[in-house]
């Protein structure tokens, strides 16, 4: 699996517009290969002047089978959808990123819900150690994902690895809700993070997204549509 990771900085005055923009995305669905996407707006981020913030990080998601069929959409399809959305103007400044899927990450042991029903999505971005991969990988596997499975409202998530970095990884998580999510780093966490080798990650960002639920595209739209 494919992960397009898009980040726009958006002005304050123009986020009505880029959102409804972002709406009109759902044609994607009807490109071979794609899977879904998901995205919203960055909490407690966002560029300020003297205290009063005049922009905000709308950072999305998208999964496609595989590299050709991100291509043939880029392509085929891209354009003619981004020519109807008129985003062009709303944003600042974009940033697009694809990355390959390492690992799956099961969902909370008592929760079935489906990740693209998610409210929350947590990012964790990660720069690891040159010789410290395949160790940064196993304790997401033995240590990290055990972890996040025994907190209730977490809906999966993934391992991803950057298609043009080395050693910079995603750890994506989707949460029913932040409240959810903020409940696994008071009780869960702490703990976690002691059992945690210090010398794999060299640097890591966090990025904490509530999901905007007309951005949402997945392959059942594209069934009901039909």
């Amino acid at each position: 699996m494919i992960t397009k990771y898009i980040r726009c900085e958006v002005p304050v005055a123009s986020k009505a517009a880029f959102s409804k923009g972002q709406s009109l995305w759902k044609e994607t669905v009807y490109s071979e290969g794609f899977r879904s996407q998901l995205g919203g707006w960055e909490l407690s981020k966002g560029r300020s002047v003297k205290g009063k913030t005049t922009s905000s990080k709308a950072m999305i998601l998208a999964h496609w089978q595989d590299m050709e069929s991100v291509r043939n959409f880029m392509k085929l399809a891209h354009d003619p959808i981004a020519d109807k959305t008129n985003q062009a103007e709303t944003y600042s400044a974009l940033s697009v990123s694809y990355l390959s899927a390492v690992m799956d990450i099961p969902a909370s042991n008592q929760d079935n819900q489906n990740r693209v029903e998610s409210g929350f999505i947590r990012i964790a971005d990660c720069y690891v150690a040159p010789d410290k991969a395949d160790a940064f990988i196993q304790e997401q596997k033995t240590l990290w994902n055990p972890g996040m499975q025994q907190a209730k409202g977490m809906l999966g998530g993934e391992l991803c690895l950057f298609n043009d970095e080395a050693n910079r990884f995603l750890v994506i998580s989707y949460w029913q809700s932040e409240s959810h999510h903020n409940n696994y780093t008071t009780q869960h966490f702490p703990a976690l993070k002691q059992q945690a080798a210090i010398d794999i990650i060299e640097t890591i960002s966090g990025h904490n997204i509530q999901t905007e639920p007309s951005w949402k595209i997945t392959a059942l739209e594209k069934a009901i549509a039909k």
